[in-house]
């Protein structure tokens, strides 16, 4: 299985525009057989999900990323996990041990600046 984690600073892309580089994970079960970091600096966002779809990737672990994004990933028969923060490899762990959950973490309600916590939470 491959799992893209896009990264912005070393860290999950906090939004998916913002993205530097993907890290891209090949697993068997639960063992990192490989990695690869792929540079964003040439591709539109748009064009990503094409990308990662012909790389073989299935599931994508990510921060915050609206739903227009999402359906060019699921078009692609690419999982996404959004909502997460923190590193790479704290979202690897939690995705391997099963903890992530899709919209997992804070995100802003647009309307009346309240806060709205979806599915749960890992630190």
């Amino acid at each position: 299985m491959r799992v893209a984690i896009p990264r912005y600073n070393g860290r999950i892309s906090p939004r998916f525009g913002f993205t530097q580089d993907i890290l891209i994970v090949d697993l068997v079960g639960t063992d990192i057989r490989s990695q690869e970091i792929l540079p964003m600096d040439r591709h539109l966002p748009h064009e990503i999900p094409n990308m990662l779809s012909g790389k073989g990737v299935e599931v994508v672990l990510t921060g915050g990323m609206n739903l227009q994004f999402q359906n060019l990933f699921r078009a692609h028969g690419i999982k996404v996990l959004w909502g997460l923060i923190g590193t790479p490899e704290e979202a690897l762990d939690a995705y391997l041990a099963g903890d992530i959950t899709p919209g997992m973490g804070l995100c802003p309600f647009r309307g009346r600046g309240q806060r709205h916590r979806r599915g749960r939470f890992w630190g």
